[in-house]
């Protein structure tokens, strides 16, 4: 394996997508993730199926390509000895388990940097590490609601949560953002350090504008089913209907003229009141409803092709099935194309980040409960006696 953080092993303890998906990213730049799950109860992510038809958890296999899994009890004494080896010999622990779990088990911030001084504990929670709410377990609807955002999305009538993970995977990146700068920290002090992030925090920092612009504004806005609420009061950037699909327009273009005079609305051309930019704010509301009358009965492609003639900024609303496919994506790596040993032919995962020096190809699978329980205790040392000891204690 290699990659800028080739030779780094990352022990996971986590569950469903905020920290499995953080490690993912570590993984496929170039560390060795070890994910531990206890035997009994593993990563719940394993039972979500794809469908009622499909049973195939795609969140699981989203976000656990190429890691090794071990299981592990160590709420027994041998099981706490295994996992305290392997800190010892690691450059990351990641946990997302419910708050002070590994504190419980012995396994908080404070006993492990006694086993491995340069270890870099990165802890990610629903709330955060302090305030009254710091100790209850949440999810990402619980961050999106908590946060603001399903407050901020749906329509007039009713709050509702985003279309996808957002908070999980605001929250994961954020982490992933932490445990580098704490390993880059580390070259220069020789020490690891405790980092803390949340959903609700990465909720937060992901609505920054919208916050400042609440605060800075001194008034709250109306919710609507505008794509950006405050935004979208003074901007006619918007996704808009057509006759047979979705437009997204981020605000007129500047050729103002040949935009109107291509939607047959000359009048609003050349009128006088909407020539400078202060006067288009004020009248936005009216922009805005003369794009949407006329989109509304025009064909999306008819529309695509008027607004790449006025160097519009816009693109089409992709449905999944045109994102998967869609050229861009795969051929900028973001989505590939793999033969899976389970699904056969299939896209999957890529990675989001490219370096001119180049990482491995990501990998094309999740590993199975357990799946590298020997060959991880054969490299540290363990004996198939011992290895069979634990099995018959439980602690595997």
């Amino acid at each position: 394996m290699s990659g800028p953080l080739d030779g780094m092993r990352v022990l996971e303890f986590t569950q469903l997508i905020m920290g499995p998906q953080c490690c993912q990213l570590l993984r496929d730049l170039g560390c060795e993730v070890i994910k531990i799950e206890h035997p009994d109860a593993p990563d719940s992510s394993r039972r979500i199926p794809a469908s009622e038809y499909k049973s195939a958890p795609p969140v699981y296999h989203a976000n656990n390509r190429g890691k090794r899994s071990i299981t592990i009890d160590f709420g027994k004494p041998e099981g706490l000895e295994l996992v305290q080896t392997l800190i010892a010999d690691s450059d990351v622990l990641v946990t997302t388990l419910r708050p002070n779990a590994l504190d419980r088990a012995g396994l908080g911030y404070e006993a492990c940097r006694s086993i491995n001084p340069r270890l870099i504990y990165a802890v990610g929670t629903t709330y955060g590490p302090e305030g009254p709410d710091s100790d209850r377990p949440g999810n990402d609807l619980m961050a999106q609601a908590a946060g603001g955002l399903a407050w901020n999305t749906g329509s007039p009538e009713s709050a509702q949560g985003a279309g996808a993970l957002v908070a999980d995977t605001m929250g994961g990146m954020t982490l992933f953002g932490a445990i580098v700068t704490a390993l880059f920290a580390r070259e220069k002090s020789g020490v690891g350090q405790l980092v803390e992030t949340s959903l609700l925090g990465g909720q937060i920092w992901a609505q920054s504008s919208e916050l400042m612009a609440h605060v800075l504004a001194e008034t709250q806005h109306d919710r609507s089913q505008r794509t950006y609420p405050w935004l979208s009061s003074i901007s006619p950037i918007s996704i808009y209907q057509a006759k047979d699909g979705y437009v997204a327009l981020s605000g007129v273009p500047k050729r103002w003229q040949d935009f109107w005079n291509a939607l047959n609305r000359a009048d609003l051309a050349t009128n006088e009141i909407l020539r400078t930019g202060v006067e288009r704010l004020r009248q936005n509301n009216l922009i805005t409803k003369a794009i949407s009358e006329i989109f509304v009965n025009m064909a999306v492609t008819d529309i695509h092709l008027i607004l790449e003639d006025v160097d519009a900024v816009w693109a089409p609303v992709n449905d999944y099935d045109h994102v998967v496919t869609s050229p861009q994506v795969l051929e900028s790596g973001y989505l590939r194309k793999a033969i899976h040993p389970d699904y056969g032919e299939m896209v999957t995962m890529g990675t989001p980040v490219r370096y001119s020096e180049g990482i491995n190809e990501p990998a094309d699978r999740a590993p199975e409960l357990g799946e590298n329980n020997e060959e991880i205790l054969l490299e540290l040392g363990y004996s198939w006696e011992q290895i069979e000891s634990l099995k018959k204690r439980g602690a595997l």
